[in-house]
């Protein structure tokens, strides 16, 4: 058996957009000094730079689906969606978590998932084979790739940051996003604390605040004068 490591790029340039995908989702990038960065899509809006991004929350009607009897070894399964539609690519590079059951626990990487405007059965390709067969009772959630359709957060703490971007990256388009080290981002309403660990800001889409003993910590703010509420200060993120 041979094995690969996580595909990094060095040496990136972090403003580089494009309209379409130059590396796949979730690949590391590393700039020259040493700042982290994953590969992502905007969703329906620009992302604006300096701005804390998240990802897409999982559809209710694509969780906990019913599935056809597949075997191990296959890589094709039938999957029914509930009355939400899925559009092109919305999962490529996603995953199918076998939910409830026979398989229950393991997840599978989408290599294609076609668009349906829902209450429908359809065929998704896995880019792995099936370990475990699964049994009628089996259900499955379809998961986007983390890295696709990044929106800026809206003030909800307990959303999934996924980086920030250190130039605009327009609707559908490709870019990097920053995942560590130091970066410019929008203080929030909630104020920040030099010295203190950073979160999501629960006013400011996009923004951040000091960190709340059981809130998700992003990053610190280095001790010293930070900017004020609605600046752009420098902190150093940790989600990578």
């Amino acid at each position: 058996m041979s094995f690969t490591g996580i595909p990094v790029i060095y040496g990136i340039s972090p403003h580089e957009t494009s309209a379409t995908p130059l590396h796949q989702l979730g690949v590391k990038g590393v700039t020259s000094d040493g700042r982290k960065y994953r590969y992502a899509q905007a969703g329906g809006a620009d992302l604006a730079p300096g701005l804390l991004t998240m990802a897409t929350d999982v559809t209710t009607n694509h969780e906990d689906l019913a599935v056809n009897t597949f075997a191990v070894g296959d890589k094709q399964i039938t999957v029914t969606v509930g009355a939400t539609a899925i559009t092109a690519n919305e999962y490529e590079e996603g995953f199918v978590n076998i939910t409830d059951e026979a398989g229950q626990g393991i997840m599978y990487k989408i290599a294609h998932c076609p668009a349906t405007a829902g209450t429908a059965d359809i065929v998704i390709t896995l880019a792995e084979p099936i370990v475990v067969a699964a049994a009628a009772a089996t259900t499955v959630t379809l998961y986007r790739n983390k890295y696709r359709d990044i929106i800026v957060t809206d003030g909800t703490i307990t959303d999934l940051p996924v980086g920030v971007p250190n130039v605009t990256i327009a609707e559908d388009y490709y870019g990097w996003v920053q995942t560590g080290g130091p970066c410019s981002i929008l203080v929030g309403a909630g104020d920040t604390t030099p010295g203190a660990e950073i979160t999501i800001d629960d006013t400011t889409a996009g923004g951040v605040e000091t960190r709340a003993t059981t809130e998700i910590c992003i990053g610190i703010q280095p001790a010293g004068v930070g900017a004020d509420i609605g600046e752009y200060g420098v902190f150093e993120l940790t989600l990578d």
